[in-house]
C-alpha cells in the first residue's frame, strides 16, 4: 500500500510540475519593438557593428538579441517583458537608447549612420512612441539632449573667448556651464516628484548626482522597492551607490590619489606615481566630448604657463577609437602625456575613480595628494596661480 501511495505521490508531483511549467510558459509575455532606420549603414558595417538588444549588467552591456534590418530599413523584434524591465537598443554603435519593456508595443525610428561630412558624436533626439510608461524616458532624454546642445553652444563661445584671451568672458561662460548642470538637475528633480508611482522612475534617478542627491535617491529607491518588490534595478542602484560612496572616500580632498598604470599613445605603460615630486592635473576627457574640447585651450594655456614651474598633466581618455583620440590630441595641440585603454566608459581608470561625466579632473600636489577637483576655466587658472604665482 505504501509503495502504491509513493507511486501515486510521484505521479501527482510530476503532474504538478508539468502544470507549473505550462503555467510559466503561458505567463511569458513579449512586446514588439519596430521602426525604421533612415540612413542604414552598409552591410559590412552592420555586420561589424550589429543592431543589438542589450541589458546593462553591472558595468557591462550583455547582448540579448540581434536585430536584422529589412531591405527598406525597417525592423521588428520581440522582447521578453514577462517581468517589466529596462533594455538598451544599441543601434549600430551610432546611438544607444534605453527603453522600458512593459505593457505596450513600441515604435522607434532612428536616424542611422551619421551622414555629415565631418562625423561628430552628437546623435539626434530619439522619441519612443506607443507607450505612456516610456514617456518619462522621453522627457528625461529630451532634457538631457537640450542640455548637451546648450553646453556645445557655450563651449564654442568659450573656445572663441580663449582664443581672444578674454578671461572675463571665459569666466562668465564657465559659470554658465555650472548653471546648465544645476538647471538640468532641477528639471530632473521635478520629473521625479511628478512620477513617483512608476518603476520607470529608476531611469530618471540615474541622472541625479549620486553624492549631492544621495538622500533623495535613497528615499525614492526605498519607496519603489516597497511598491514594486520585484524591481531588481532598485536593489542594484543601492549597491552601485554604496560602491560610489566607497570610491568617493578614496578620491576625497586630502587623500593620496590611487596609483594606476595605462598605456600611452605609443603603447607604453605610464604610471601616475611616476609624477611624484610634481604637481599633476589628472584630466579625464574624450575626443567626442564637446565641453572637453572647449576646455582644452584653457588647459593648454595653463600648461604652457606653468609647466616650467613644475606642472604636469596626465590625460586619461574615455575614447574607444584610437584614430579619433590621436586626431583630437593633434588638433587641440595637447602637448602632455595621454593614456587610454580605448574601452570608452569602461576605461579601467575611469571606473576606479568613478568618473560618470567628462570633463572631470583632479589636481594633485607633489606627494600625490588630491588638493582640488573639477577645476575649469578661470577656477583652474586661479588655483594654479595660487600654487606657482602669476
Amino acid at each position: 500500500m505504501k509503495k502504491y501511495q509513493s507511486k501515486l505521490t510521484s505521479i501527482f508531483l510530476l503532474m504538478a510540475g508539468f502544470a507549473t511549467a505550462a503555467s510559466a510558459q503561458q505567463a511569458k509575455k513579449f512586446i514588439t519593438v519596430s521602426g525604421k532606420i533612415k540612413f542604414p549603414p552598409s552591410a559590412e558595417q552592420q555586420q561589424k557593428f550589429p543592431f543589438r538588444v542589450q541589458k546593462q549588467v553591472g558595468d557591462d552591456r550583455v547582448t540579448i538579441d540581434t536585430i536584422h534590418l529589412k531591405a527598406d530599413g525597417t525592423y521588428s523584434v520581440k522582447i521578453d517583458a514577462t517581468r517589466p524591465q529596462f533594455y538598451i537598443l544599441n543601434e549600430f554603435e551610432e546611438d544607444r537608447l534605453t527603453i522600458w519593456a512593459g505593457k505596450d508595443n513600441l515604435k522607434i525610428d532612428f536616424r542611422g549612420e551619421d551622414t555629415a561630412f565631418i562625423k561628430i558624436k552628437n546623435p539626434p533626439y530619439v522619441f519612443i512612441e506607443g507607450s505612456k510608461e516610456n514617456d518619462l524616458i522621453n522627457q528625461v532624454n529630451f532634457i538631457n539632449y537640450r542640455n548637451y546642445q546648450n553646453m556645445i553652444q557655450v563651449g564654442q563661445l568659450q573656445y572663441k573667448a580663449s582664443l581672444a584671451k578674454d578671461t572675463a568672458l571665459e569666466h562668465a561662460l564657465t559659470e554658465q556651464f555650472n548653471w546648465l548642470f544645476d538647471d538640468m538637475t532641477e528639471r530632473i528633480k521635478l520629473l521625479v516628484k511628478m512620477n513617483q508611482h512608476t518603476p520607470v522612475l529608476m531611469y530618471a534617478l540615474d541622472f541625479l548626482h549620486p553624492r549631492k542627491d544621495k538622500d533623495l535617491i535613497l528615499a525614492e529607491i526605498s519607496r519603489l522597492s516597497k511598491e514594486f518588490p520585484w524591481l531588481a534595478e532598485a536593489k542594484q542602484k543601492k549597491i552601485d551607490m554604496e560602491r560610489a560612496e566607497a570610491i568617493a572616500k578614496k578620491t576625497a580632498i586630502g587623500v593620496t590619489a590611487m596609483d594606476f598604470s595605462q598605456n600611452n599613445t605609443t603603447g607604453k605603460p605610464v604610471k601616475l606615481s611616476d609624477y611624484r615630486g610634481k604637481y599633476v592635473l589628472l584630466d579625464f576627457w574624450a575626443s567626442w566630448c564637446g565641453p572637453c574640447r572647449a576646455e582644452n585651450p584653457n588647459v593648454l594655456d595653463n600648461y604652457e604657463k606653468y609647466h616650467s614651474k613644475g606642472l604636469e598633466i596626465l590625460g586619461v581618455s574615455l575614447d574607444d577609437k584610437k584614430d579619433a583620440w590621436l586626431k583630437a590630441i593633434k588638433d587641440d595641440g595637447l602637448e602632455w602625456a595621454h593614456v587610454s585603454d580605448l574601452k570608452g566608459w569602461k576605461n579601467a581608470v575611469a571606473k576606479e575613480y568613478n568618473i560618470n561625466a567628462v570633463p572631470s579632473n583632479f589636481l594633485l600636489d607633489k606627494e600625490g595628494k588630491i588638493i582640488a577637483k573639477d577645476l575649469r576655466g578661470e577656477e583652474l587658472s586661479q588655483k594654479l596661480a595660487e600654487i606657482f604665482g602669476k
